[in-house]
């Protein structure tokens, strides 16, 4: 690889009110519980909770999945987590750098919305190399763009990778060099 080699792109969407329940019920959201709990939560923190159309509370964070709610706050419809995004550029890093490469530094800025019916594309590019420490390591700059081609997320992401002799990265394995 040289600087200015692309990383293979993966795309991610449509985006749905499913992905934003599955990613937030996967990560173990903080207001996202159910029945009981959900009153006991209320109970101890009543300002949480946000009436629905039907004057029943709910967790703020329903703006991921419920495009009027959204829209009374001033966005266009539901949208993601942004953490999602930042794991989603993980996944293009760790996808290019294989089994035995390893994500060492992963910086991401979320600068807009990723709106309910948006396809993602994420996008990686080679900075730079170097070997320190042991490691041979790829500097990439990373990016989203949606379907209107505007970019909702930068970053930066430093990769670890096996060296030409298939030796893996010296940190991997606590320091100790293996094949």
């Amino acid at each position: 690889m040289a600087v200015g080699d692309e990383l293979p792109p993966i795309i991610k969407g449509p985006y749905s009110a499913t992905n934003a329940v599955a990613y937030e019920m996967a990560r173990g959201g903080l207001y996202i519980k159910a029945h009981g709990f959900w009153y006991d939560y209320l109970k101890r923190h009543p300002a949480l909770g946000v009436p629905n159309d039907l004057g029943v509370p709910e967790p703020p964070e329903r703006v991921h999945w419920d495009s009027a709610y959204a829209r009374k706050v001033g966005v266009p419809a539901a949208y993601d987590y942004g953490p999602e995004r930042i794991a989603w550029l993980g996944n293009l890093l760790t996808n290019w750098a294989g089994d035995d490469g390893f994500l060492k530094r992963l910086m991401v800025r979320v600068s807009r919305f990723n709106l309910e019916g948006d396809l993602t594309w994420c996008h990686g590019r080679v900075t730079g190399k170097e070997q320190a420490d042991g490691q041979y390591l790829v500097h990439c700059e990373i990016w989203c763009i949606d379907q209107r081609g505007e970019r909702n997320a930068t970053g930066e992401a430093t990769v670890a990778l096996p060296s030409k002799t298939g030796w893996l990265p010296a940190s991997r394995f606590g320091g100790r060099r293996g094949r």
